[in-house]
């Protein structure tokens, strides 16, 4: 079993993965690293009651509020050229904000791992990865930065349809 970490870095190296994760992130502002978290309890058989799950997401939501998504705002920011900043000086910024964003994202997804793990095992024998992943998403979305209503819930470009399709590549192409 890999940790959340390792994991989460391995499968977001698979370009299908990171389109899928960025549309969800940023059409419908879900959190990546819960994403991430709900596949990873899948593919290992980390099976959480519904309270047990909300416990484990309510640990990082403080982290994820004030660091991760703060600091993609002013990446996201720096993207676009400004009038009257150096352009190269601008995007060694970014970068800089980058790499701490993404430590942010590793110390949130490091203390999902464990918080998980003190709560429950892994059971890879399991089998229902997708319905256990798919369950874990839909109880973590709830508190996930702007859970959204979506009137045809199960199309494929709704948050459970690329969900689903996360899930099928993630298996596809992951540890």
């Amino acid at each position: 079993m890999l940790p959340l970490w390792d994991y989460a870095r391995a499968i977001y190296a698979e370009p299908a993965i990171q389109t899928r994760l960025l549309s969800l992130q940023d059409r419908f502002r879900l959190d990546v690293d819960l994403i991430l978290w709900a596949i990873w309890c899948g593919r290992y058989g980390l099976e959480l009651e519904e309270n047990e799950a909300n416990y484990i997401v309510s640990t990082v939501a403080d982290m994820a509020e004030h660091t991760t998504r703060p600091l993609r705002g002013v990446r996201r920011f720096l993207t676009l050229e400004r009038a009257g900043f150096p352009q190269d000086a601008q995007q060694a910024l970014r970068q800089k904000v980058l790499e701490l964003e993404i430590a942010s994202e590793e110390l949130v997804l490091k203390r999902l791992d464990t918080a998980t793990l003190n709560l429950t095992q892994p059971k890879p024998d399991l089998g229902g990865v997708a319905e256990r992943a798919e369950q874990l998403f839909i109880m973590a979305r709830v508190s996930m930065d702007m859970p959204t209503v979506i009137a045809d819930e199960d199309a494929s470009f709704s948050p459970i349809g690329l969900f689903r399709e996360l899930l099928k590549l993630a298996e596809d192409h992951g540890p």
